[in-house]
């Protein structure tokens, strides 16, 4: 009941339900959404005037958050910095809440240089850990709404194939925040570029440089790199599917774009298992996924990284499926986002 609830508001929310009972719900979303924007604002101005007073970290901060709720690929822009940063042989100190266990165990599993700090208090977190150990930079992750800790540069991410849904608050829409809050940025960087046309990129760039327009704009790309197989973590190349039966099951934000760049690599799948962000996967619902796959004839089980990473034992021991590692790849304004990294950790180049 609980995940038919989540996916239905998910589709209130994006104008994808037109069902009898939407036209009663969508006027009482409106004001929910109104109220909810007033309390986020009223918040926001408070920490804005300094009526509460933002905690300033003893070591520099980049915040990477975004607008809307869920499914900008800022996971792999936090792990593409943290790796920056390692490899100056500094070392990045990564705050997250731990909302979704999936990322904390991404983050664990590729950034094994990197201090990860879980808590819902991240300036405690961090202040806890810098007692033990020398931190040259914080990533502060999802931070665009964490208003409590002072930072040095504001990322905000942007997916190009969705950028704001019907631009209007949650509940209605899918943003935490105005359109207005862009300005708040240092740098806005465009995910998923490769997935959208270069007209839609251009007509986004240019709507968000008039919210914006002292900040930088980077375009990145979501690239795929290999499949593993989930037990022995086996490489398995990306043409190794193509031309073959596969099915797909994944709990994110986005799930076209999942679809989207397995396309980019010939591959077509047969059958698409979808789950809200975050999902936890039973093994009932696990189960379901491997009898209707069977009963399709197909070749192999695909999976991302993140859903995989939620639940990688019960995963593999009853899919053993094959996971797509992908890793963030800047198309245009990388030297914008290494000049500003290297600005904090004093590097000169």
């Amino acid at each position: 009941m609980f995940q038919f609830m989540r996916t239905y508001f998910r589709l209130l929310a994006e104008d994808r339900e037109k069902g009898d009972l939407s036209k009663v719900i969508y006027p009482l979303l409106d004001v929910l959404s109104w109220l909810y924007g007033g309390i986020v604002a009223l918040l926001r101005n408070l920490y804005d005037r300094k009526v509460f007073k933002r905690q300033r970290l003893p070591f520099p901060v980049i915040s990477v958050g975004n607008l809307t709720w869920g499914g900008t690929g800022k996971t792999p822009l936090v792990e593409y910095l943290a790796i920056k940063v390692s490899e100056q042989r500094r070392t990045p100190l990564i705050l997250t809440r731990g909302y979704g266990h999936d990322e904390v165990e991404q983050f664990r599993n590729h950034l094994p240089n990197a201090v990860l700090g879980v808590g819902k208090d991240r300036a405690s977190v961090g202040k806890k850990i810098i007692k033990g150990r020398r931190i040259d930079v914080g990533i502060l992750d999802d931070g665009l709404q964490h208003w409590k800790v002072e930072r040095d540069v504001e990322i905000i991410v942007v997916n190009a194939i969705n950028p704001f849904g019907n631009r209007k608050l949650i509940p209605r829409g899918i943003l935490r925040e105005p359109l207005s809050v862009l300005k708040k940025a240092t740098i806005v960087v465009l995910t998923y570029v490769n997935l959208a046309s270069p007209k839609e990129v251009h007509h986004l760039t240019r709507m968000i440089q008039k919210f914006a327009p002292k900040a930088f704009i980077v375009e990145s790309a979501l690239e795929p790199l290999f499949f593993y197989r989930a037990d022995r973590r086996k490489k398995v190349s990306l043409d190794r599917l193509q031309n073959h039966r596969v099915a797909t099951f994944s709990g994110v934000a986005t799930p076209r774009s999942f679809q989207m760049l397995l396309s980019q690599c010939q591959i077509r799948p047969t059958r698409n298992f979808e789950f809200t962000d975050h999902h936890v996967f039973t093994q009932e619902e696990l189960e379901e996924i491997k009898g209707v796959s069977e009963s399709s004839a197909v070749d192999e089980i695909v999976t991302t990284e993140k859903d995989f990473f939620r639940s990688p034992e019960v995963i593999t021991r009853i899919l053993n499926p094959l996971v797509l590692a992908t890793r963030v790849r800047i198309l245009s304004g990388e030297e914008i986002l290494t000049d500003r990294l290297f600005r904090l950790l004093g590097v000169t180049r």
